[in-house]
């Protein structure tokens, strides 16, 4: 792996966690078009670009993970909140981070092996069609709840916590799907506001990436040493966190006024291509 892969790995991570077109399946054909194979090097360079996106997560919300914290351990010691949104968001996170454990736990590794360029574009064609479905779902539930087109629910209830996880879970496990993009739309679909579902969601997927890079460290056991240079790690980083973080504040803002539908155009024409070429290869 070269400095200039490194940092387009870096850039192609920092893009992708986060928009709605699935950073798992743009890694991969990176990977493949780069001829970088899946082995310690690349488990362990994969930590990196994890923990970049992770980063970027932290400074965009530092205070809502600070003001979680804090509630945390009120609540623990039996005090009163002294902010209430915080605090009914820990739960939330708490029960829906669990579908996305027990699957990456116990399916991940086999899903793994199933992965092929003709899967990933039949997933992606189901998460446009998911996308559109979700949104316009939610719209007509917000109609139905609000005067406004685009409003809906600012409270994170359990069960839109535990649909979102399992959304997430799902996602996981299926290279086209995007996570941030099904849990997003899941959250749409249980009538809440697309800002709220969007916050959510970024921040749910903030246990989950920092998880995904904990279960890769222990998965390198197994493999000898890596001999990724210090450079290439520190050029994949970089490239993911600043990416990364550009990305996670454009998203915040542009969703509130906009839909998932065109990343969902976008994967279905990128599902499409993927399929057809492995049919004309």
């Amino acid at each position: 792996m070269t400095i200039t892969e490194a940092i387009i790995l870096g850039v192609i991570q920092g893009l992708t966690e986060f928009i709605p077109v699935s950073s798992t399946a743009h890694l991969y054909l990176a990977q493949w078009l780069f001829g970088i194979s899946n082995d310690a090097n690349a488990l362990s360079f994969d930590i990196v670009l994890h923990l970049g996106t992770a980063l970027a997560l932290i400074v965009v919300f530092w205070r809502d993970l600070a003001g979680m914290i804090a509630e945390f351990f009120r609540w623990l010691m039996r005090r009163p909140a002294v902010n209430v949104e915080d605090r009914d968001l820990i739960m939330p996170i708490i029960v829906g981070t669990i579908p996305g454990v027990i699957a990456g736990l116990t399916l991940l590794k086999k899903f793994e092996q199933m992965r092929s360029l003709t899967i990933i574009g039949a997933s992606m064609i189901v998460a446009c069609i998911y996308f559109w479905l979700a949104e316009r779902i939610g719209t007509r539930r917000a109609r139905a709840e609000s005067a406004h087109v685009d409003a809906g629910r600012e409270n994170v209830t359990w069960m839109d916590a535990l649909w979102v996880g399992i959304s997430q879970g799902a996602a996981g496990l299926f290279a086209g799907f995007s996570r941030s993009g099904f849990t997003i739309s899941t959250g749409r679909l249980r009538g809440l506001s697309r800002e709220r579902a969007t916050r959510f969601s970024f921040l749910l997927a903030l246990v989950i990436i920092l998880g995904a890079g904990a279960k890769t460290m222990l998965d390198l056991h197994k493999h000898p040493e890596p001999a990724l240079s210090p450079a290439l790690l520190a050029a994949g980083f970089t490239a993911s966190a600043v990416v990364g973080f550009l990305t996670v504040v454009f998203l915040l803002r542009y969703l509130r006024t906009h839909t998932l539908r065109p990343f969902g155009i976008y994967l279905a024409i990128l599902g499409v291509v993927l399929i057809a070429s492995q049919f004309l290869h």
